[in-house]
């Protein structure tokens, strides 16, 4: 709540340059809990975001076009740097490494901070970053061994909104689903990293009564659609596109995947422990840090197709393991994923000398 610690972050800019996807559901979720402390925001976004309207409802948006050329670069970041000390922000943060090289010169009147969700991919447009904000544990490690200094790095996790209590699930017949299957429920972009390709083998070398419902757009779609073709299930593998707020899907699934092979923290864990439901993941760097295997979930090896299924089919043998797997689930959230916790971290570490 805004009366639990002194407030000392007044203004707060922001520049992201994102689409759509987990990372930008959080930029907004964070701003609306910044807002809720009484912080006075104003982001530099790219046009047409479809989260315009609802970060606009705290939060004040300059939609930019953000130019590769090197000379409009400067003129950019020069406009941007204009309109926050018009804004009376003495605070700047960018977000992933693209926002990095808009961010306005650091002083005496303003602190750069640059938080990072994915892995670093090296400092060359880092200038202007003072301060870097890693989600994990192992981002931070990575962005220090490549020589950052680290003073200068600081782990802070993500937390996600609780259900409204009055959420009703899809209707599963919606999607041709039978009531009584098993679903397991997979969220994110179609790219290799994700992994949709085992959760379709798995599906094929499970009983008949288990179905998945995979959440998402990208590059590999068309890919896993003819795979699950190949593998004989496309009754009971179900492309459901791209949903901007999964969070009915997600009531009425059974168990959340996030078999990915290179996932930074895996969102989508806290996101199925919000919404009750028993988290099967590989051991990727994310996941790994988040779940306690036996727990708070179930991990297997990445890639490993048995180990995946066989882990599913234990929650599916076994409902007690479920449940237990969802309660721990579900304190491990509400003692250090909360909103609360989250928002004062950030405030205390932005707001230090900013006011």
């Amino acid at each position: 709540m805004a009366t639990d610690a002194p407030l000392q972050l007044k203004k707060l800019a922001h520049i992201h340059l994102g689409v759509d996807g987990g990372a930008e559901r959080f930029f907004v979720r964070l701003t609306r809990a910044f807002a809720k402390r009484g912080v006075e925001q104003i982001a530099f976004i790219r046009k047409d975001r479809p989260w315009r309207d609802e970060l606009a409802e705290h939060c004040q948006v300059r939609e930019m076009t953000f130019s590769r050329s090197h000379i409009k670069r400067h003129v950019i970041r020069w406009n941007i740097a204009r309109q926050i000390k018009g804004f009376g922000a003495r605070v700047t943060m960018g977000w992933m490494s693209p926002a990095s090289k808009w961010l306005p010169k650091p002083g005496p009147d303003m602190r750069t901070f640059l938080r990072l969700g994915d892995w670093p991919d090296g400092f060359h447009t880092y200038g202007n970053v003072e301060q870097l904000i890693g989600n994990t544990p192992e981002i931070v490690r990575q962005a220090v061994e490549m020589g950052w200094p680290e003073e200068r790095a600081h782990v802070i996790s993500n937390f996600v909104d609780p259900l409204p209590e009055n959420l009703q699930p899809v209707n599963r017949a919606d999607y041709n689903t039978p009531n009584n299957a098993t679903v397991l429920i997979h969220l994110g972009r179609f790219v290799q990293r994700k992994r949709f390709d085992l959760a379709i083998e798995a599906v094929a070398r499970l009983p008949e009564t288990v179905h998945a419902w995979l959440i998402g757009d990208g590059e590999l779609l068309d890919d896993m659609k003819e795979l699950a073709k190949k593998r004989g299930v496309t009754d009971r593998v179900h492309f459901l596109g791209w949903q901007r707020d999964p969070a009915s899907f997600l009531k009425a699934a059974d168990i959340l995947l996030c078999p990915t092979d290179e996932e930074p923290l895996g969102n989508v864990v806290l996101e199925g422990w919000n919404a009750g439901l028993p988290v099967v993941a590989t051991t990727s760097p994310g996941p790994s840090w988040l779940i306690e295997h036996g727990k708070t979930g179930l991990l297997s090896p990445c890639g490993d197709v048995d180990g995946l299924t066989d882990a599913i089919s234990q929650i599916s043998r076994s409902p007690n393991l479920g449940v237990t797997l969802v309660n721990k689930g579900k304190k491990t959230l509400v003692q250090q994923h909360l909103e609360s916790t989250i928002s004062r971290r950030y405030v205390e570490l932005l707001g230090d000398n900013a006011t």
